[in-house]
């Protein structure tokens, strides 16, 4: 059987409890480690955990016949199950994959192997062999609805509910990263009395803060050329304790919106010809699912709608190809400081030449 980590994490009633052999696979490490936290609580109790579980750093040598031993070796004090998790098991994986293979045919019945790799082929034997008889938990970065179906089910933990609205509205001003959203969820948790509602206008008023508001000021200077003063906000905010990284997937998670919001407008053009700039403005930033988080007036220079016209048809076209710059340069091998990307993503945003570039250039501007 086969998942994400965000679905495994929000309807574990779905999948099996014992499987004989887990791998997590990904690079999203806030969600891979929450899986196994939910894992080891579902299999392990908590009086016979210490004597149950054991784990091995898959860098270091390993033979497979000690890892099978421990596997067919019952605890010898509380639980009827022993769980051996191997850490960063590529190369175990890669060493031991036949032997991995023909163990499930045949598993202990009393200890269940948890893999942990970074990649790992779908069309391998492996692969095919643990989504048969095991369980396949990919650890990648969910899509918005993922994370929303997820942070319900992170809510209700909290003994209170949550809007869709809300959560959506959450995405747009935090970014996407589940660990910062979580940490969130568990702040305003605290906020709202048992049995309450988070709703659009309570995430608004209570993370609507100077750090967020400053983030937005960043990318309406850079859509306006000033990059100066762009830069000037970043030192700001990164000297008050926010997190580079932090601030790249929120600046991210906004801009996608707006690259979509490009897109629909474009459409529309195409679709409505006779319908009002204004009129398709609007109706794009609403189709994106654009939140204004201050509640602000459209004649604000940082409302969605005005930093559209700000960002024009060709900076908008862009987006898509900026955005996946700066994810390459995050997580590829070129080891560039969260720091330096932004500088660059701000830069280019602000060029006079990205601005005023020839692309759709035949198309009427997105200004009224």
């Amino acid at each position: 059987m086969q998942t994400t980590t965000v679905e495994y994490l929000s309807h574990p009633e779905k999948f099996p409890e014992r499987p004989p052999v887990t791998v997590v696979y990904g690079d999203e490490a806030f969600l891979r480690a929450e899986s196994f936290k939910l894992f080891r609580s579902r299999v392990l109790t908590e009086e016979g955990a210490e004597f149950s579980y054991i784990e091995h750093d898959g860098s270091a040598d390993l033979r497979f016949a000690d890892i099978v031993l421990e596997l067919s070796s019952p605890p010898m004090f509380g639980g009827d199950v022993r769980l051996v998790r191997i850490t960063d098991a590529d190369r175990f994986v890669t060493g031991c994959r036949d032997k991995l293979i023909n163990y499930l045919t045949a598993p202990s019945k009393v200890g269940l192997l948890l893999l942990q790799v970074r990649t790992l082929i779908k069309t391998s034997a492996l692969y095919k062999a643990v989504d048969r008889d095991g369980l396949l938990i990919e650890a990648k970065q969910p899509g918005e609805n993922e994370l929303v179906d997820w942070l319900k089910s992170r809510v209700k933990t909290h003994k209170v509910t949550a809007k869709v609205g809300a959560l959506r509205l959450l995405i747009s001003l935090l970014g996407d990263e589940p660990g910062i959203l979580d940490g969130e969820i568990q702040r305003l948790a605290l906020l709202i009395p048992p049995g309450g509602e988070l709703t659009e206008e309570f995430v608004s008023r209570n993370v609507g803060s100077w750090r967020l508001q400053k983030a937005w000021d960043i990318i309406a200077l850079a859509l306006a050329g000033d990059f100066p003063k762009a830069i000037h906000q970043l030192e700001v905010l990164l000297a008050s304790g926010e997190q580079p990284i932090a601030v790249l997937a929120q600046m991210g998670a906004v801009l996608r919106k707006y690259w979509v919001a490009t897109e629909l407008f474009l459409d529309g053009e195409h679709s409505t010809p006779k319908q009002s700039p204004g009129a398709l403005l609007s109706d794009a930033v609403k189709g994106a699912k654009i939140y204004a988080p201050f509640s602000l007036k459209p004649t604000d220079r940082k409302h969605p709608v005005s930093l559209m016209k700000q960002l024009g048809r060709h900076r908008g076209a862009r987006l898509a190809n900026l955005l996946l710059q700066a994810d390459l340069d995050l997580k590829g091998g070129q080891r560039i400081e969260p720091r330096i990307i932004i500088e660059t993503l701000l830069a280019e945003l602000s060029s006079k030449e990205l601005r005023s570039g020839a692309y759709l250039a035949s198309k009427r501007p997105l200004r009224d």
